[in-house]
This record gives C-alpha cells, structure tokens and sequence, in this order.
C-alpha cells in the first residue's frame, strides 16, 4: 500500500475509532443543518439580521464563557458517557422547538433560551469530543485521526444545510427541526459502542476552579500552546465568524433562498473535506508553517468573496475558504496543540482551543451590526483584516513566533510534553 494510503488507513485499525468517525458523521450532519434552520426560523420571525446576531449571540456567550470548564470536566468525567447525555439534551431541546412552532406558539425568546443552551451544551460537547481522539487510537496515528474525525465533520457539513435547505423549502420548517433532532439519536447509537482505550486518567478531585488554573498556568508558560490558541482565536472571532451569518448574507447581499444558502455552506464543507485530505501530505515537523500560510491566504480569499456579487463566483470562493479554514488551519491548530499539549491538561487545552468556535457566534453580532450600517462588504473586509493583523503579529511579528516557524515541531517545549510520549516528527 503506498505511504499516503498507509497512513490514511492507519486510524481505521482501531474498531472503536470507525463507530467514533460514524457518529461524529451523524452529529455534524446534525449541527450543519440546526444553524442553517434555525437562522431561517429567525429571519422568518422577525425578518431581521440583527435579530439573528443576537440568537447567534446567546449562543457565543455560554460557549465561550463555559468551555475552559468543559475541558476540565473533560479531564475528569467519562468522556464517552458524557458526549451521550449532551447529544440527548441538545435533541431534545431541538424536538421541543419543533413542537413549538408546529403549534404555532414559538416566540423569538424561545430561540433566544434554545440558543442559550445549546451554547452550554457545546462547551461541555466539544472539547470532550475532540480528546476522546487521543484515547481511541495510538499518537503515532493521532494527526491522521484528526484528520479522518474532520473529514467526518465536513462530510456532514457537505450534506446537512443543502439537504435541510431543500426540506425548509419543500416541507416546512416544522419538519426540518423534527429531522435535525432524530439524528441526534443515531450518533448516540454509535457512541455507544466505544471501547477507548485505557489511557484516559481523569483528574482528581481539585475544585474545578483549581484545575481551570492550573491549566491556563501551563498553557501560559508554553509558547506552542499560547501562540496556537491566540492565533485559533483571532481566526475565529474575526476570520470566521461570516460563517454563522451566511444565510442573512445570501439573502440581502446575493438575492438567495434557503435553498441557495445551502448550497453555499455545501461548498464550504467540499472545500474543507479537500483541504483534510491534503493534511496527509504536510510533513509533521513543519505544521507551524502550514498554519501561518493557510491563515495568511485565507484573510485574502476572505476579502475577495465579501465583495464578489454573483452568486457562483461566491461559490467557488467558499469553497477555496472551507478548504483553507476548517479543513486546514483548525486540524492544524488542533493537531498541534495535542501533540504539544501534556496528557494531564490535554483536555483543558482543547477547551481553550474550542473559545474559537464559540467566538466565530460571539463576532456574528457585530460583523451583523455593522454590515447594517456600512454593507455586508465593507463588514467583512474589516474582519479579515483584523484577522490578517493578529495573525502577522502574533505568528511571526514576535519573538516567540519566529521561533516556532523557524524550529521543527519535534524540537519545540521539551519539557512541557508528556512522560514516554514522542516527539511528534515524522
């Protein structure tokens, strides 16, 4: 088998690992389609952008502000019990909403509390769901397990917002939500069957907040772990947070319906599945390098689609974005910070990590604010830009970002990697 092959099949070993990549395939065809449906319930309600930044909004905050401490309990609970009583929660919250609106009661404060608590439930889902990885498969497979886990996540974005796009169209919004919830309960079916390995230790029984502490403590004297997380978070509150609002942007900027939203987030997530798919032929040691061109690249392609007026031309630079961002720079981001991280604060380092989707929600609001007052253009321009500053200063202005780039991935922080681990070259 050439080595390209090899390496991709080697997660595929581990049986645990397929029923994960099966349910992770479900759960985000469930999330590509929840936010797609529920920005249309917004506009459909109130017909406003602000309105739909403010949900996304109620979502950012919790997410944000609680996903240090849902890597902490990341460490400490069972991850593979805990992601099935958050999937649980989060279809039963959805199926509730349905049978709201099916009644005709929902009210705009329905999504506002909807909102709200999925963004609790994602801070606890996502950093739990990401280290799980590291316990179903050996680390000398974990990059290409990263890279397999986002392939299930953009083949989910690929299929969800066309397939509920169509739905929303065709039966109603009604039947979209009621749809979106019964998938919940297939990736539970999956999750069910794990088996990790026994390499997860949870942490001891120091208050939550000693532990939210201490990690911040390692990730602030690690230059990998700090420099990456500020560079993933810059990403996602300036250089990512369209992503949330492209049903408002295709309706106003592009003259689209839900179905053509669709199609654009279906572009997205093409683009991100072929941008993982290249991860296997980065070499491990240069990672570093890969994330600051991809970053750099992408704020262009960024500035580019916000002023492209026809909607195939947006299209096609979509689908350039997904395969920069989540389908290169976020696998990068995260497959570095587990390689660097130590096992005893890996959990809460992907946390941290994890601010980045929760802040894509957070900048929804003012990228939707000022879209209001200068156009969705001007708007987004200012973001990238914002995103390429931080990016050129925070990566290679700095001392410490020129050393990352200037040394291979195996030579960075010796001393914070974990005992009897590798060095992560190639």
């Amino acid at each position: 088998m050439p080595p390209y092959l090899r390496r991709i099949a080697g997660p595929w070993r581990y049986p645990s690992f397929r029923w994960y990549w099966a349910g992770s395939s479900f759960h985000a065809v469930s999330q590509g389609m929840q936010f797609l449906v529920l920005a249309w319930l917004v506009l459909e309600l109130t017909g406003s952008k602000t309105q739909l930044g403010v949900v996304l909004f109620f979502y950012g905050v919790p997410n944000v502000g609680l996903l240090v401490f849902g890597g902490v309990i990341a460490d400490r609970f069972d991850r593979k019990r805990l992601l099935m009583a958050i999937q649980a929660t989060v279809g039963c919250l959805i199926a509730a909403l349905a049978a709201l609106y099916a009644a005709g009661l929902v009210q705009i404060w329905h999504i506002y509390a909807v909102g709200a608590a999925l963004g609790v439930l994602q801070a606890l889902n996502q950093p739990a769901r990401v280290t799980l990885l590291s316990d179903l498969v050996e680390e000398g497979a974990l990059l290409d397990a990263v890279a397999s886990f986002n392939l299930a996540v953009h083949l989910g974005r690929i299929g969800g917002p066309p397939v509920i796009g169509l739905v929303i169209d065709t039966f109603g919004i009604a039947v979209s939500l009621y749809l979106n919830a019964s998938l919940y309960a297939l990736s539970i079916l999956c999750l069910s069957r794990l088996r990790p390995m026994k390499r997860h230790n949870p942490g001891g029984r120091d208050p939550l907040v000693r532990n939210f502490v201490d990690g911040f403590v390692k990730i602030r004297k690690a230059p990998v772990l700090l420099t990456v997380i500020v560079l993933a978070c810059s990403f996602g509150g300036f250089g990512m947070s369209h992503l949330q609002v492209i049903p408002a942007f295709a309706r106003e900027q592009l003259g689209s319906g839900a179905s053509e939203a669709g199609l654009l987030l279906l572009a997205s997530g093409i683009g991100s599945v072929i941008g993982n798919l290249s991860l296997s032929f980065m070499g491990r040691d240069w990672l570093y390098r890969w994330l600051m061109g991809c970053l750099v690249l992408f704020c262009f392609v960024l500035t580019l689609f916000a002023w492209m007026p026809w909607y195939w031309g947006a299209w096609a630079l979509f689908l350039v974005m997904g395969g920069l961002s989540l389908g290169t720079v976020w696998p990068l981001a995260t497959t570095i910070l587990q390689m660097s991280a130590p096992a005893e604060v890996r959990g809460r380092v992907m946390g941290v990590l994890h601010f980045t989707p929760g802040f894509h929600y957070l900048g929804a609001l003012p990228l939707a604010a000022a879209a209001g007052w200068a156009g969705w253009p001007a708007a987004i321009s200012i973001a990238a830009g914002a995103c390429l500053l931080v990016t050129l200063w925070f990566g290679v202005g700095r001392k410490s970002g020129r050393r990352l780039a200037a040394a291979p991935l195996g030579q960075q922080e010796p001393t914070t990697r974990g005992q009897g681990r590798g060095t992560g070259g190639s």
